[in-house]
């Protein structure tokens, strides 16, 4: 690719770590670049990096910021034909919690990917590439795992990615959908 940052999310600080970390004030961006193996806060008011940080991940995604203070992120790349969900204090760079899969439950998803802590302190993850999302405990546990159907090619060799799947709150608005609604295929 000729895009050397390949910046591939972008979230808005509302200011709340800025007492734990003074680069991740409010109005500054976290941004995850993917190219350089990094993630990065911009001052946008002086037009500069104000806190980056390269760590033990790969071509990663999706950075975001946890209730708890900590950030998460989705390692592609975490070791060959492995990817990893990584939880880490922006402060001290320490690892507080990683989900890598397991030998009978692999997990890789080598150009897309994300992940979203949910209210129970679960874990849900998109293993975009496999078009597979799983949702993990703290202990690591699967819980809950889609796969999707859809297939493409000749012999179903193509998966639908799945982008990032985001679990919505129980009270998310539905009325826009048709009652009795169905589409035929």
């Amino acid at each position: 690719s000729n895009d050397i940052f390949h910046t591939n999310s972008l979230q808005i600080l509302d200011g709340r770590l800025a007492e734990k970390v003074s680069a991740f004030r409010k109005g500054n961006i976290l941004t995850s670049m993917r190219a350089l193996n990094a993630i990065a806060v911009v001052d946008l008011e002086e037009e500069r990096v104000v806190w980056a940080y390269k760590g033990d991940f790969k071509l990663q995604h999706d950075p975001k910021i946890l209730e708890n203070g900590n950030l998460l992120l989705f390692d592609n790349v975490a070791e060959p034909g492995a990817s990893k969900v990584i939880e880490f204090d922006p402060a001290t760079m320490e690892q507080v919690w990683v989900y890598k899969g397991t030998a009978e439950n692999p997990f890789h998803s080598e150009t897309l990917g994300a992940a979203q802590r949910l209210p129970n302190g679960n874990t849900l993850i998109s293993e975009s590439d496999e078009g597979r999302a799983l949702e993990v405990t703290s202990e690591k546990e699967i819980v809950w795992e889609f796969y999707n159907p859809h297939r493409a090619g000749s012999n179903g060799e193509y998966i639908a990615a799945l982008f990032e799947v985001v679990r919505l709150p129980l009270d998310f608005p539905t009325d826009w959908i048709a009652p009795g609604e169905t589409r035929e295929e």
